[in-house]
């Protein structure tokens, strides 16, 4: 099953720019410092590097694939993608783009990676904030990595090799609130954006997990069906979710997938709603 994730899917296929991946490193360390010389977040750069984008250049975060991302990168500067970049030439995204690029290029080198959507531990004490990060098959595991924030945050967590509980899926916070006695409120954006908490996010990072598990990369910002901020949940689909949320977890996915080709709510339909920070609330066809 792991090495169906060692192929580009269509969001990480590099396209004309494939060459471009040649030569990179393999190692997750390696990987995330050639990634971070190539992506600046959008809106936490500025906290840990003092520059802040132009307004005019925001909207670059609904980048949506690798060949599309790879063409921006270049046009900003030509030299090799191993060799970073000043902060004003490089591609502004979010977590998602960090890993996206990380995760094509161990896919490159045929080493099974897959992004996982969820929730990280190790910004806000006693808050789980939405992130994106990667896992890496070693072999004989699913290493989970952030390929953003590794060897750039302050923290006692091993950035390069997240501990259990460090950062948890949308399937896992799901478990968590449902069952466990989790607030949902504290699931999120960040303690200082309570709108964007709850259930509804909870339930919208389950729904791009399992699209990425299925070599879907989504935009963070990209919701349908049950990820509907104003969604009310029959008992029925609760416990749909129930079920999702533990095969989601598991090693295998044959019953995930079949459920996941079957209800139109949990596959990812021809258009969703993307409530893109940088030009707001929108229909995208994919």
């Amino acid at each position: 099953m792991q090495w169906s994730y060692a192929t580009q899917s269509a969001v990480t296929e590099p396209g004309v720019y494939h060459g471009l991946l040649d030569g990179l490193p393999s190692h997750s360390v390696e990987v995330a410092r050639v990634v971070q010389g190539l992506v600046y977040h959008y809106s936490s750069g500025k906290a840990f590097f003092g520059y802040e984008p132009p307004k005019e250049r925001i909207p670059e975060i609904d980048t949506r694939t690798l060949e599309q991302m790879l063409k921006r990168i270049v046009a900003l500067d030509k030299r090799p993608l191993h060799e970073p970049r000043a902060y004003e030439r490089r591609l502004i995204g979010c977590c998602r783009d960090f890993s996206l690029i990380a995760c094509a290029i161990l896919r490159h080198h045929h080493i099974p990676a897959r992004l996982r959507y969820g929730f990280g531990a190790y910004f806000h004490e006693g808050y789980w904030e939405d992130h994106v990060i990667v896992e890496v098959w070693t072999g004989s595991r699913w290493q989970q990595f952030d390929p953003q924030l590794a060897g750039v945050l302050r923290t006692e967590v091993d950035l390069f090799d997240l501990p259990p509980g460090a950062f948890i899926t949308g399937g896992r916070a799901w478990q968590l609130c449902r069952n466990e006695g989790a607030d949902p409120a504290r699931f999120g954006l960040g303690p200082h954006v309570p709108e964007v908490s709850g259930w509804w996010v909870i339930r919208g990072r389950l729904l791009l997990d399992i699209a990425a598990l299925h070599k879907t990369e989504l935009l963070c910002w990209d919701e349908w069906s049950y990820g509907d901020e104003h969604s009310e949940l029959t008992q029925e689909e609760e416990q749909q979710l129930d079920r999702i949320a533990y095969l989601s977890l598991q090693s295998a996915f044959e019953e995930l997938t079949a459920l996941w080709h079957a209800d139109k709510r949990l596959g990812v339909p021809t258009e969703v709603n993307c409530f893109s920070p940088a030009v707001g609330p929108h229909p995208v066809k994919l």
